[in-house]
């Protein structure tokens, strides 16, 4: 198993969320690693304060996205992360130029390749089913993958 480290700083920036205080100022009891990996990233400020790490503006905006796509119910529409052009898993490209708007190999496309990068089964099985109801699959695989359609 290939631990997908993007998706634990995901994570570890949403829940940053939950302690904020001060405006941009959150309670620093989560895994040092990860907070390392977010300060190179620019999204936290200094981790050397024993209590507590600053969030850059990048880093507040990204946290209040994260903490919504991955910790609130909205029956009303997508997920904040998914209206801003956001994909649930960003790091997984896949390239539908040669496959126009056909339902079924773009299925198998994005569905082989969420399957390659581990992408648990449940999830893979919700991208289907929502690729299925929606009337186009290439906008229901952008809410879940980088779609790229370049003219070859």
């Amino acid at each position: 198993m290939t631990i997908d480290t993007d998706r634990i700083d995901d994570a570890v920036l949403a829940l940053l969320h939950l302690t904020l205080h001060d405006q941009n100022r959150a309670s620093k009891g989560l895994e040092g690693d990860a907070l390392g990996r977010l300060q190179q990233k620019g999204l936290i400020e200094d981790i050397a304060d024993e209590k507590s790490v600053t969030l850059t503006d990048d880093g507040l905006q990204r946290s209040k996205q994260l903490f919504a796509a991955m910790f609130t119910r909205n029956a009303a529409g997508p997920s904040p992360a998914e209206s801003s052009g956001q994909s649930r898993y960003p790091h997984i490209k896949v390239d539908l130029a040669d496959l126009g708007d056909q339902l079924w190999p773009i299925l198998r496309r994005v569905s082989y390749a969420m399957s390659d990068a581990d992408v648990n089964e449940a999830e893979i099985e919700q991208y289907k089913a929502e690729v299925k109801a929606g009337g186009d699959p290439v906008a229901v695989s952008r809410r879940w993958v980088q779609v790229e359609r370049k003219a070859g």
